[in-house]
């Protein structure tokens, strides 16, 4: 018999997996990642005629909450060839980013930077990320309910160095601005710095 806890990640898989394909289609493929029962599914939804580009999001961060706190699922929008990264180096990385999420000494909310990483796909320059709400995925993604939890969509963005001290030193909404303002997508992690 199950444990309480995998049923539980069987729920959540039900409810977020389902919202991903409604507007994703098929994923590609799956990485499950389990210490215990503590489960974290990377799924990649490969690029379509309809969406020239790959996402991968997680299953499973959202159980995971500090009192008060939200619940997250987490999602990399990249350009169909993965920067150059292999399936693997990907998923591998946007786990070592739900383990960082989890630290006592982390605050993961939209808006905020996170420090370059030496575990970034090495083929990618753009070595920090910036948290932000999902923009331009569909609204059911703002708020996924799991009986009386709320879980959220939040969007990792790909950054260069550079680019991350502007936002440590100038804020979000003065980054926010550069972006509006350039013709590169936020998904090409080859892009060059805004800054």
């Amino acid at each position: 018999m199950d444990s309480p806890e995998l049923f539980q990640h069987d729920l959540r898989r039900t409810v977020v997996l389902g919202a991903y394909m409604r507007h994703w289609g098929m994923p590609l493929d799956r990485q499950r990642f389990s210490r215990q029962t503590d489960v974290v599914e990377v799924y990649l939804f490969p690029a379509t005629a309809e969406s020239p580009v790959a996402r991968f999001a997680t299953v499973g961060a959202s159980s995971f909450a500090r009192e008060g706190g939200t619940r997250s699922e987490f999602l990399l929008v990249l350009p169909a060839d993965l920067g150059g990264a292999t399936f693997e180096e990907v998923a591998g990385f946007l786990m070592d980013f739900v383990l960082y999420s989890r630290r006592d000494d982390v605050m993961v909310q939209p808006g905020r930077g996170v420090p370059p990483s030496p575990l970034v796909p090495k083929s990618w320059p753009t070595r920090a990320l910036l948290v932000d709400e999902a923009v331009g995925e569909d609204e059911e993604f703002e708020r996924l309910h799991l009986g009386p939890q709320h879980i959220e969509l939040w969007w990792l963005v790909p950054l260069h160095e550079a680019e991350y001290a502007f936002i440590q030193k100038e804020g979000f909404d003065a980054f926010s601005e550069l972006l509006d303002a350039s013709d590169s997508s936020p998904a090409e992690v080859h892009r060059p710095s805004l800054v």
